[in-house]
């Protein structure tokens, strides 16, 4: 069992736009941003409060909450937030603020999976900063963006452990040190 920070980044290091847009994203092929294989292996998953409006806002799930239960079925989410947001009904979420406060009761609830880091790179960077990060794959599509949010605005050492090819982007693992 591991905590993973998987994240799709622009060739420059942007995991969205300026305004958490991320039409560079869904302009690629589906099958080239299929991440359901990892997904199988994910117990539990965080993300932070950015992340988590670009979800709601992107596949309007306040209005469509069965888009949630057929990605995530009853799965365990965490959104990272120093602010009250809408709760999706029927979602099996806790919203927190304490990475290291809350790993423990994450990976209980992973089981024998994983902890996914669905994003953003400054709830990623938090985890690594409270040395619960074990493992970063990062998706590098074949888009520069001018501005955006960084893929990872924190400090971490790593060692390259794969490369894999899915259509136009290449996955690069690594383990954090």
């Amino acid at each position: 069992m591991t905590t993973t920070y998987l994240m799709t980044s622009t060739l420059n290091g942007f995991v969205a736009g300026p305004d958490n847009e991320l039409d560079w994203l869904y302009d690629l092929p589906a099958a080239d941003r299929d991440f359901s294989q990892f997904l199988n292996g994910v117990g539990a998953l965080a993300m932070g409060a950015s992340t988590y409006e670009a979800v709601l806002r992107d596949s309007d799930l306040l209005a469509l909450p069965d888009r949630w239960r057929e990605a995530h079925g009853d799965r365990a989410v965490w959104v990272f937030t120093h602010r009250q947001l809408p709760r999706v009904p029927g979602a099996n979420l806790h919203f927190a603020t304490d990475v290291a406060a809350e790993h423990p009761a994450m990976l209980a609830a992973a089981g024998e999976r994983d902890v996914f880091v669905a994003g953003g790179g400054a709830l990623a960077a938090a985890f690594a900063a409270a040395g619960v990060l074990d493992r970063v794959i990062i998706g590098i599509t074949p888009v520069l963006l001018a501005a955006g949010k960084p893929l990872f605005p924190g400090a971490a050492r790593l060692r390259l452990t794969g490369v894999e090819r899915q259509g136009q982007v290449a996955f690069l693992s690594y383990d954090v040190l």
